[in-house]
């Protein structure tokens, strides 16, 4: 009698939690204030507090709703602020009814409660980030992730008790979201370690999120359909991304992670999986797409001046915008999509020649160092997996890895028969072979980036085809040729110099009136030597060969007189 007794008034004080918190819960509408839950019998003790699940969940996208009303710039984060202390009392109440079913055997009440909890944890995370309340999210980051181990620990527990089959499936669906959850509040919350400044912090969150991932989880028990089984079936604004596409967020940071922590090989490694695996379902559009595998291949030429990586993603971007749609290429974001990938081809050939140039001079004349990266890599079974390495070696080889990145759903080969070779260049040529792309893919970006729009790219891209003249006259022999690639040189910085204005690009004049100087320079070098091999005289060349000269101090003149010097 006496165990009875305390059994009645644990359920009686559950009953007397879960009253207070309805609002009209069975038309499923929010009304300030609270009326009473209807309390039949002890049967159906779980209904009620389903009823009272579906008004929380009703309150708490109310404060959703309110959070994202637009505040005045007087006070920007009024609405925030308002969704905050509403939510802190719904959550004061759900914690009350989570303490008084503390004891409860019945382990669907302590179920729900904890995952309606789970939710505002995470949203009351999501708003303090959003006022800059970090401290705060920090801290309901926290209470959330350990809700959520907890929940996931009682799991088998759960499972055994569980006696109405029909509820099994629900259950099981509900603790699948449970584990997406995780994933997503470690990822979330690592976001906001990195923030703060707490880098170190944030990778070993992620590292967290990848470890649960593949030991607990898979792509199967992520892939939840969007479907009305829970009271809660959306979680927010941040979190309505398919459950199937979460792990690729955590590759995704994981990959800015290690670039923060200066880890810069996994970083290629991870984001390029990233890639990868976008590519391969479609979870992402196809200009977006192409403009951040433009990006990494920019990335992977700067750290690891890996020609053979760069190519393959400029190659992959390039054949995935040639198969846009007719309309799709009439979008201004698709001609700035094809610029900038044609800015890039323009920089990787640029680069080869530029190696290739300085690989061929003496060894104190040498102006490139080699970027310093680790010759070795070693993995976790975690990492493996998430990139997908097939040998389980102790070590690999840093740049055979990189060099191996590819897209197995994307041929690639019609493209490839038209774009520049990368391997290092030997003669004139294989340097023309670079050359001619480069120059295709110099106009191609030309025609969107216009001085009168786009001015900085507009210089840059200008500046970039000069220099690639520089190069090519390295690897030519014959001096009349040299002399007109120079000459071609002298005209493109002049007419560019024509278009500008010194006063407002001074460091542009600058920089392109002493290249002028020195290409002056050189062409009259070269004049003189052609005149000596031919056993020519110099005497009747005088006049055009001074003209050489006094245009090379002229551009020293011009430089110091938009200085102000006085001469």
């Amino acid at each position: 009698m006496e165990n009875g007794s305390e059994g009645t008034a644990k359920e009686t004080t559950l009953r007397e939690t879960t009253s207070k918190v309805n609002s009209k819960a069975e038309g499923n509408e929010f009304v300030e204030g609270h009326s009473n839950c209807p309390v039949t019998v002890e049967a159906n003790l779980v209904l009620d507090l389903q009823k009272c699940v579906n008004c929380w969940s009703n309150r708490l996208q109310h404060s959703t709703k309110l959070v994202g009303k637009k505040s005045s710039s007087r006070e920007p984060y009024k609405f925030i602020y308002q969704g905050i202390e509403d939510t802190k009392l719904l959550r004061k109440e759900i914690q009350d009814c989570f303490t008084s079913s503390a004891n409860s055997n019945d382990a669907t009440i302590c179920f729900w409660i904890k995952f309606t909890l789970i939710h505002v944890y995470s949203s009351l995370a999501k708003w303090n980030e959003a006022c800059d309340q970090l401290a705060n999210a920090d801290e309901e980051h926290k209470l959330c992730i350990n809700l959520i181990e907890q929940l996931l620990e009682s799991e088998d527990s759960l499972s055994k008790d569980r006696n109405p089959e029909a509820e099994l499936t629900e259950i099981e669906y509900g603790f699948n979201r449970c584990r997406y959850m995780l994933i997503y509040e470690l990822t979330r919350y690592a976001v906001l370690c990195s923030e703060r400044d707490n880098q170190m912090m944030a990778l070993d969150l992620l590292k967290r999120a990848e470890e649960f991932y593949h030991t607990k989880c898979g792509k199967d028990h992520l892939d939840i359909a969007n479907n009305s089984w829970t009271l809660l079936s959306k979680l927010d604004s941040l979190n309505s991304e398919k459950s199937a596409d979460m792990f690729l967020y955590v590759l995704f940071y994981l990959g800015q992670a290690y670039r923060i922590t200066g880890d810069k090989e996994k970083a290629a490694l991870y984001l390029h999986m990233v890639l990868r695996k976008q590519l391969e379902n479609g979870s992402i559009s196809i200009i977006t797409w192409s403009t951040d595998t433009v990006k990494m291949a920019m990335a992977v030429l700067v750290n690891v001046q890996s020609f053979d990586a760069c190519k393959t993603l400029l190659l992959a971007a390039t054949t995935v915008l040639n198969n846009a749609s007719a309309e799709e290429k009439l979008a201004d974001e698709f001609k700035q999509a094809w610029a900038d990938l044609g800015r890039s081809w323009l920089k990787l050939g640029l680069e080869v020649l530029e190696m290739s140039c300085d690989r061929l001079k003496d060894l104190e004349d040498q102006s490139r160092k080699p970027p310093k990266f680790l010759d070795t890599l070693k993995f976790t079974s975690f990492e493996r997996l998430s990139l997908e390495l097939k040998l389980e070696d102790e070590e690999y080889d840093t740049l055979l890895l990189i060099r191996s990145l590819n897209f197995p759903s994307l041929d690639v080969d019609e493209i490839l028969k038209n774009e520049m070779p990368v391997r290092y260049v030997r003669d004139f040529d294989e340097a023309r072979a670079v050359f001619l792309p480069l120059q295709k893919w110099f106009r191609i970006s030309k025609e969107y980036y216009v001085i009168d729009e786009y001015a900085g790219d507009y210089i840059e891209l200008v500046s970039d085809y000069s220099t690639s003249f520089k190069y090519l006259v390295f690897f030519e022999f014959d001096i009349q040729r040299q002399i007109k690639m120079q000459t071609r040189r002298i005209n493109i910085l002049e007419e560019l110099l024509k278009l500008l204005s010194p006063v407002a690009y001074h460091d542009v004049f600058h920089s392109t009136l002493k290249d002028l100087a020195e290409i002056y320079e050189s062409v009259y070098k070269l004049k003189v030597e052609k005149a000596r091999e031919r056993g020519e005289s110099l005497r009747p060349k005088d006049n055009k060969l001074v003209k050489l000269l006094v245009a090379a101090i002229g551009a020293h003149r011009r430089n110091l007189e938009i200085f102000h010097f006085n001469l």
